[in-house]
């Protein structure tokens, strides 16, 4: 399928529409009975026409997850085993976790790492505004995130701005790249939603709902991150940076109510942290008390971000010539890696390249410009593509492939949308291709 370049208007139309949600569309919104059960048909729907498409020599792909928490972080209760195993029903093949520091031990030393049930661990630490994967201990103290991204070179390590909406003006000569999509930012966003949270009988429909659609109710915090990927593209014209996804996977986010005597019911969070004690019999009109219910008995469970929902919702899929660390750098240093949200459809076999004269330059590729040289891409299933140049639309198309002729340099980089119930959600985003 041959793209169209879009005319001057167009760019700045689409610049301004192009991306924009409509306005009933936030999470609450989405959160309703009959709206998850559309985007469940919806996703039953794209998964029929999914094609297979093979990816070309030398490259394999390897779907990873960045930036998750475990126990050793303050706010996560993780055991490994379980996220390892909620990786592996995610099709999840590398785990590259990003612990808060804490003086009673070593996030590089102690941290997850190895192969566990062929699930490759990278140990890292989420510090100074950073995702730090270095392949040393660093030296405690240091706040500054430009400081640190240094430390972390210096062994060898890489590192990812992360949280952009915190420090959209922050740049350095060490930084490996930066979030273009972060999940706990778009929560953060969800000011209806985190309300809604606060009311007892609000929860109690929603456990329900949770419970029959775990990964449509999990996804409804999806969105597209404008003032991210706005922040990438100005990045990229510099120098390049590479662009991974956030998953910020702790599983914490949920309550607990539970019997504490006959006549009190104790309301905890994800992280068994009391929050209140209410009446049994207030308590009763949200959420269905047995009469021979004991003390300690769990009367409702509610887990918004249980780990295998976080890993599937989005991840990093790298292009390596063979599994293991060094090949995980080497695709991250280079850019060979696009941001998939596989909730949607699996995102597996995506391709974005320049072909010129019989060479074939993939995502993250510098080539110079030559005539004759061609964007193209292919993607499971038909979606909307839109490629952007220097952080503006350039071209658009429909389809399972797209090809597009080159006749200027630029910073170019790929989007695919797809219409789940009537919705426009962004499916896939690219890292850029570089022509000089």
């Amino acid at each position: 399928m041959e793209m169209r370049i879009l005319p001057a208007a167009s760019l700045i139309l689409g610049l301004f529409l192009g991306t924009v949600q409509p306005l009933w569309a936030d999470a609450l919104d989405r959160m309703a009975a009959d709206r998850l059960a559309a985007v469940r048909q919806s996703l039953a729907e794209w998964a029929k026409l999914r094609q297979e498409i093979p990816r070309p020599a030398p490259w394999k792909e390897f779907r990873t997850n960045l930036h998750v928490h475990s126990a050793f972080s303050h706010d996560s209760r993780g055991k490994i085993g379980d996220i390892v195993a909620a990786a592996h029903r995610a099709g999840t093949h590398i785990l590259m976790f990003t612990e808060h520091p804490a003086p009673h031990y070593d996030f590089f030393k102690d941290g997850h790492q190895g192969l566990r049930d062929s699930v490759l661990l990278i140990p890292g630490a989420e510090e100074a505004g950073l995702l730090a994967f270095p392949l040393a201990s660093i030296p405690r103290g240091a706040t500054e995130t430009v400081e640190v991204s240094g430390l972390v070179r210096r062994t060898g390590g890489i590192s990812f701005l992360a949280h952009l909406e915190e420090r959209m003006t922050v740049e350095g000569p060490d930084l490996t790249g930066v979030e273009i999509y972060n999940i706990h930012a778009l929560f953060k966003e969800q000011k209806r939603l985190v309300s809604s949270m606060k009311n007892p009988i609000w929860l109690a429909n929603a456990a329900k709902l949770i419970n029959q659609y775990p990964q449509e109710a999990y996804s409804t915090l999806h969105d597209y991150p404008a003032n991210y990927l706005r922040r990438f593209d100005e990045l990229c014209q510099k120098r390049p940076h590479t662009g991974v996804s956030a998953n910020d996977a702790h599983q914490n986010i949920g309550l607990v109510m539970k019997l504490a005597d006959k006549n009190q019911v104790l309301v905890e969070d994800a992280l068994g942290k009391k929050i209140f004690e209410m009446d049994r019999l207030v308590a009763g009109a949200v959420v269905k008390i047995p009469p021979d219910a004991n003390p300690g008995d769990v009367l409702l469970k509610l887990q918004l971000d249980r780990y295998e929902n976080a890993l599937r919702h989005v991840a990093t899929h790298l292009l390596m010539k063979k599994p293991g660390r060094e090949a995980v750098w080497d695709a991250l240093e280079n850019g060979r890696a696009f941001v998939g949200f596989d909730w949607m459809a699996d995102t597996t076999g995506f391709q974005f390249a320049i072909t010129a004269a019989g060479d074939r330059h993939e995502t993250g590729a510098r080539p110079r410009f030559t005539q004759g040289m061609r964007l193209v891409g292919s993607a499971p299933v038909p979606g909307e593509w839109k490629i952007i140049r220097n952080g503006l639309p350039h071209a658009a198309g429909q389809g399972r492939e797209f090809a597009v002729a080159l006749t200027e340099p630029g910073v170019y980089r790929a989007e695919v949308w797809l219409d789940i119930a009537g919705e426009k959600r962004v499916w896939i985003l690219s890292n850029p291709i570089y022509v000089h």
